[in-house]
């Protein structure tokens, strides 16, 4: 049987007229046999393809050229579709990589070297940075005392509440309190908890008592992972500071620089240590300055 199903029956002898031709064409259809109801089928009595899949598509039918960008959205690509051989390294740019999307766990060590930093590095030695640095200003007088903050302090017999307004202070931070009503004992105190931004509560031995107290807090005019420094004593010349993050008291070098004046400009300044014993932690650390310098410069690199 033909694809089509004529429109039009003849027999023998019949007349072949215009209208019977006419019919023959336009009232034809195609045979239900003409399609395989698999990749194609009869709709309103035309062919049309049934299913589109990779059987009916050449292997170089479909290009770039063929696919709209907005069609490719990351609804329709695999998660394990796009591998780092499919990616270009000219692709992978700065600004295509959020800050929030590399991390120190996504870098892998070996790809760290020297040839991947700015500035001619050359050779195969380690390369060491600053893991906290501040810029102070200890100079004695109203500057000194402008960084003071004053609240109000609760003492039992076990712990010493005080109520300072952004205090900034966190837990194992250590500062001065100079308790200027009440029986409290002035000294450096370390912080044993810090409920909110107004409060904490520091160790101490004692009596009951309350009143008003001082934070004496050093000025900082910009740090890296020093959120606060405290004198260490009623001298003017031993400064504790408070690392953001923890780090370990060993392998790293403390370097301090200042400036005195009027009189004379002069390098200044050192780690500050009791005897032969280091005073830095993982929490804080210490220097020393031995004159009024206006401005101490801080860093621990390691």
């Amino acid at each position: 049987m033909g694809v089509l199903v004529k429109g039009t029956t003849f027999s023998d002898g019949d007349q072949v007229t215009s209208t019977s031709l006419n019919n023959l064409v336009d009232n034809a259809t195609f045979d239900p046999s003409s399609v395989d109801n698999v990749t194609t089928q009869l709709a309103s009595g035309t062919i049309v393809v049934k299913t589109i899949d990779s059987g009916n598509i050449a292997s170089n039918a479909v290009t770039t050229a063929k696919i709209a960008d907005s069609n490719v959205t990351t609804a329709k690509i695999a998660d394990d579709a796009v591998t780092n051989a499919k990616i270009a390294d000219n692709a992978v740019q700065q600004a295509q990589m959020a800050d929030s999307s590399v991390g120190t766990a996504e870098i892998i060590n070996a790809n760290i070297t020297a040839a991947k930093l700015d500035g001619a590095q050359t050779g195969s030695a380690p390369i060491y940075g600053a893991r906290a640095w501040a810029k102070l200003n200890p100079f004695v007088g109203s500057v000194r005392t402008g960084a003071y903050k004053t609240g109000t302090y609760s003492r039992t017999a076990t712990e010493t509440t005080v109520t300072i307004v952004n205090h900034g202070l966190k837990t194992n931070d250590k500062i001065r309190l100079d308790f200027t009503s009440g029986s409290g004992t002035d000294g450096l105190y370390t912080v044993t908890s810090s409920a909110n931004a107004n409060e904490f509560v520091v160790n101490h031995t004692g009596s009951s008592t309350t009143g008003n107290v001082t934070a004496q807090f050093v000025a900082i005019q910009g740090s890296g992972n020093i959120s606060t420094a405290s004198w260490y004593s009623s001298n003017d010349d031993h400064i504790v500071l408070n690392f953001t993050t923890p780090m370990p008291n060993v392998n790293y070098a403390t370097f301090v620089t200042g400036q005195h004046y009027p009189g004379a400009f002069s390098s200044l300044g050192s780690e500050d240590t009791l005897g032969t014993t280091q005073l830095n932690t993982i929490y804080q650390g210490h220097v020393y300055h031995p004159d009024d310098a206006r401005f101490l410069n801080v860093m621990f690199i390691g």
